[in-house]
C-alpha cells in the first residue's frame, strides 16, 4: 500500500516523512522526491514466528511517497497533487507547532486543510470537465460513448461543483467506472497534525477530516534511534508506540483493510487486503497462479490457534476450516492455500 504525503511549504513533510519512515532528512536545497517505508508492527505475527521459527519473519508494509517540488506554495501544492495520484491514501501534513517568523503567520490546521481539500476537488473537476468535453467531440464525430461512463462524470462533476469530495459517497467514489481516473478527492484523507515536541493535543479540523498528532521534529529524532533506545524515549514522552505505527493503524482502519497470516518453517508472513474480500482474491494477494488455481483455502481463526497452541491442537478442537472461493477472510485468519496450475 503506498501513501503520498501533501500539505503547504513549512508544515514539515519532511520532518513527518522522516519521523514515519525512519530515514535521516535530505541535504538543504536538495528536492528530490523521497520514498520509504515502515513496517506493520503486528503481535500476531510475533507470536507465529516465535512458535514456528521460520527462515524468514515477512510483516505488511506502507510506502510512503513525499513529492517535493520547487515553487511557490501553490505551484508546489499543484504540482504535488500530479504526483501522488498513484498513492491509495493521501496523509495531510498540517502545521501545528509555534508561529515561524518566515511565515508570518500563527499555525492554522483547519484553514491548511481546507484550502488542501479545496485543491483536491479543483484538480478533479479540472480531469473530470475535460474528459466529458472529449467525448461530447467524440460523439459528434460519430464514436459512441459509454453511457455509464459518462453518466458517473456527469454526476462526479455534480458533486465537485458543490465543493464536495468523491470520497463523500465511497460506493461512488470506489465504482469501476472511475478507477483509472485516480480521483485525488476520491482517496481516503487522514490529517497530520504536525505538533511541537511538547504538544500532544489535538486541533479542532472544523470538518469531517479524521487526524492524529505526530510531533514531528521530536518522533524525527525518535524514529533513528535503535529499537532499545526509542521503546525508552518514546515512554518517557508518554508515547506508547513510534509515529509510524499510530498513523498506520490510522489509515488501515480508514481504508477498511485487515491482514491475514501465512504460516510454515520457511516464511511467517502478513498480507493486507481489504474487509469484505473472499478467500478467491486473498489468493490473489499472495499470487495469481494461486487464484487461478484456486480449490480450497484451509483457515484458523488466529485466537483459535493462540488458545489451541498449535495446528495439530486446533484441528483436533475443530477450529480447522474448509473454506471455498467465496469465504469472506477476517481479519487475523491464518490460511493455508490448496491449488493447482
Amino acid at each position: 500500500m503506498k501513501a503520498g504525503l501533501i500539505g503547504w511549504p513549512g508544515s514539515g513533510r519532511d520532518t513527518v516523512f522522516s519521523a514515519l519512515t525512519g530515514l535521516s532528512p535530505p541535504p538543504a536545497g536538495v528536492l528530490e522526491p523521497r520514498h520509504g517505508e515502515a513496517l506493520v508492527r503486528d503481535a500476531r505475527l510475533d507470536f507465529l514466528t516465535s512458535l514456528y521459527r521460520p527462515r524468514k519473519h515477512t510483516p505488511a508494509r506502507v510506502e510512503f511517497f513525499l513529492p517535493r517540488p520547487p515553487g511557490s506554495p501553490q505551484e508546489v501544492v499543484k504540482a504535488s497533487l500530479e504526483k501522488v495520484r498513484e498513492a491509495e491514501v493521501l496523509l495531510a501534513v498540517l502545521r501545528n507547532f509555534a508561529p515561524d517568523p518566515a511565515l508570518d503567520q500563527a499555525p492554522d490546521p483547519a484553514r491548511e486543510i481546507a484550502g488542501l481539500e479545496t485543491e483536491l476537488i479543483l484538480s478533479d473537476y479540472l480531469v473530470v470537465q475535460k474528459r466529458l468535453e472529449k467525448l461530447a467531440e467524440e460523439q459528434k464525430r460519430g464514436k459512441k460513448s459509454d453511457p455509464e461512463e459518462v453518466e458517473f462524470l456527469t454526476r462526479g462533476l455534480a458533486e465537485l461543483e458543490a465543493g464536495r469530495p468523491l470520497r463523500a459517497d465511497p460506493a461512488f467514489a470506489r465504482h469501476p467506472k472511475l478507477k483509472g481516473f485516480a480521483f485525488l478527492s476520491a482517496k481516503p484523507l487522514l490529517a497530520v497534525l504536525n505538533n511541537a515536541d511538547d504538544d500532544g493535543q489535538e486541533a479542532d479540523l472544523g470538518g469531517p477530516w479524521p487526524g492524529l498528532v505526530v510531533r514531528g521534529r521530536l518522533e524525527q529524532d525518535l524514529a533513528a534511534l535503535p529499537p532499545g533506545e526509542a521503546a525508552e524515549f518514546l515512554a518517557g514522552y508518554g508515547l506508547s508506540e513510534p509515529a509510524s505505527s499510530r498513523v498506520i493503524r490510522e489509515v488501515y482502519g480508514l481504508m477498511g483493510l485487515l491482514s491475514f497470516f501465512t504460516v510454515g518453517e520457511d516464511e511467517c508472513r502478513a498480507w493486507t487486503i481489504t474487509a469484505g474480500e473472499t478467500a478467491l482474491a486473498a489468493a490473489g494477494a499472495i499470487h495469481s497462479d494461486i487464484q487461478k488455481g484456486f480449490i480450497r483455502a484451509e483457515v484458523v481463526a488466529f485466537e483459535d490457534f493462540r488458545t489451541a497452541g498449535n495446528m495439530n491442537e486446533a484441528k483436533k478442537k475443530g477450529h480447522f476450516r474448509l473454506e471455498g472461493k467465496t469465504y469472506v477472510v477476517a481479519d487475523g485468519d491464518i490460511v493455508h492455500f490448496r491449488f493447482n496450475v
